[in-house]
């Protein structure tokens, strides 16, 4: 019999969880404010890296988010909305990019928002290495008047305004070097949280929560329509569920598949759904250890049965693609005629023996704890016993998985479990972790041919053509690829009856609290 339960937490740890997450919510939230809109109360892991143009998780960028804007918004849906620029002009040949900005907005300390706020933004990406970059490629901006920016490229870049709005790219003030570090002995220590976003930050404890009020001078007319928001820091996925059943918060995102019919029981809570491109990745690196041979990459893959996992861990509801990041959802590029290797352990133990290992592997497993991750290794274990492959589990936090600071961390450790969140194209996936050169390039994996195709769909601009170079992306990662992917995964939220207008993102920290209001208090 498989387990559903991964065995890394006992009894008295879960139950000393649940006690300091209750004292926690009743000394810091059960008095909600009374003002018109109401403060929203929001359950996620507490954020360690908080620099806006570095942040790498849904609680960093939903704590960016709250403070700053994006020059351009990348909506649910993926289509691009006008933000702090009101309209924009490319030029015939693709290469310039021309931005008129809105006038009016101010940053919280009351200075005036400019196009240099936006070059000096722009600049500190590059300098300071951003993910953003990987999607804005080489571009020089500049500032002809105050209300105008122009970006000029050294080549086509089909994605380029995603790069704009990508979630690293948010407005800061001109000089502000070390954003949302704390200012010591100010009479302000949020001084450096500075943006022109709808909610100013009050209060920051780093494993507690943060407090945010209402921007009174917020340039969109009527929002936010709430008087503050509160992000309440619990790590434990089940606590979060708790502390939502019990009313002691109004919106949770992430929530385990596992608790989904237990959120959808309570009487005063509503469950969310959208459909993503979101998935784990089980990698293996390919600069040392075993994953350099092809034939262990293909074992991994032989020695996974991922229908099994996706009707044991999300009860049918994800849905089974490639192995690669190109997943269904992106309908115009998917290759639905990949032959992906089936459940095959007594394959696994040929490829094996053929790359040198007959007597199996012997390795151990990171994974973080979140989703259904844990869960997922433990039957991974049970698999892959069969294939010749013996793993020991090592389940770390979330937010200290995530951080390269530590030790043993996502992008380090030989073989490990990535959750991935959705994008709005699949470029992003590409440049972001699988090219040679990419900043989350996990793998080490560095295949010239799919370099230079991720290249190429990165300047073509043709739909067909683009297709074409997408599918034998696609082929190539069911080649020799070091990933599995073993279901895209629909995002589940849940928020409490009563909040009114919001609509979860696919990459839920990106969510657009302004538009959000509490009807019940």
């Amino acid at each position: 019999m498989i387990p559903l339960k991964a065995p890394h937490a006992s009894r008295t740890q879960l139950l000393i969880s649940l006690v300091f997450v209750a004292c926690i919510l009743l000394s810091t939230s059960v008095l909600r404010a009374q003002e018109t809109g109401g403060v929203l109360r929001v359950g996620m892991n507490a954020p360690v890296v908080l620099d806006p143009a570095l942040h790498a998780n849904d609680s960093e960028t939903a704590f960016n988010r709250a403070i700053y804007d994006y020059l351009i918004d990348i909506e649910p849906d993926g289509s691009i909305a006008p933000n702090l620029a009101t309209e924009w002009e490319i030029s015939d040949d693709n290469l310039t990019y021309t931005f008129t900005l809105r006038e009016g907005v101010t940053f919280h300390d009351g200075k005036p928002f400019s196009s240099a706020d936006v070059v000096f933004t722009f600049n500190r990406l590059k300098e300071v290495g951003s993910p953003a970059t990987g999607l804005l490629g080489e571009f020089e901006v500049s500032a002809p008047d105050a209300n105008t920016v122009v970006f000029t490229l050294s080549e086509v870049n089909a994605d380029f305004l995603y790069g704009i709005g990508s979630r690293w790219a948010l407005i800061l003030p001109e000089g502000q070097n070390e954003p949302n570090v704390l200012a010591e002995g100010s009479d302000n220590p949020y001084e450096n949280f500075n943006g022109t976003g709808p909610f100013v930050l009050q209060e920051y404890s780093p494993e507690n929560r943060s407090v945010f009020a209402a921007n009174e001078n917020y340039w969109l007319e009527g929002e936010p329509q709430l008087a503050g928001m509160e992000h309440i820091y619990i790590a434990d996925a089940v606590a979060q569920v708790d502390a939502l059943l019990s009313g002691e918060l109004d919106f949770i995102f992430r929530v385990p598949s596992t608790q989904l019919a237990r959120v959808d029981s309570g009487d005063n809570v509503d469950v969310l759904q959208v459909p993503t491109a979101q998935h784990a990745t089980i990698r293996i690196r390919t600069d040392e250890g075993p994953g350099v041979e092809v034939a262990v990459r293909q074992a991994l893959k032989y020695a996974t049965d991922r229908e099994l996992l996706n009707e044991l861990l999300l009860d049918g509801r994800g849905i089974i693609g490639n192995n690669d990041p190109i997943g269904p959802v992106f309908a115009a590029y998917y290759a639905d005629d990949i032959e992906n290797q089936p459940y095959d352990p007594a394959r696994a133990c040929e490829l094996l023996a053929e790359a040198g290992y007959p007597e199996g592997l012997d390795m151990t497993l990171y994974v973080p704890n979140a989703f259904e991750y844990p869960d997922l290794a433990t039957i991974l274990q049970q698999q892959w016993a069969e294939a010749c492959i013996t793993i020991d589990i090592q389940v770390r936090e979330e937010n200290l998985y995530y951080d390269v600071s530590n030790a043993e961390n996502y992008f380090d450790v030989q073989l490990g479990i990535t959750g991935w969140g959705s994008r709005p194209i699949p470029q992003q996936y590409l440049q972001e972790a699988y090219a040679s050169d990419a900043p989350y390039n996990e793998t080490r994996w560095s295949d010239p041919e799919l370099d230079e195709l991720i290249a190429e769909a990165r300047v073509t601009t043709d739909e067909a053509a683009r297709r074409e170079v997408y599918h034998r992306i696609s082929e190539i990662f069911a080649e020799r690829g070091p990933i599995i992917v073993p279901y895209f995964a629909p995002m589940n939220g849940a928020v409490r009856k009563g909040v009114e207008g919001l609509q979860m993102d696919p990459y839920p920290g990106l969510t657009d609290y302004r538009g959000v209001s509490i009807t019940e208090s």
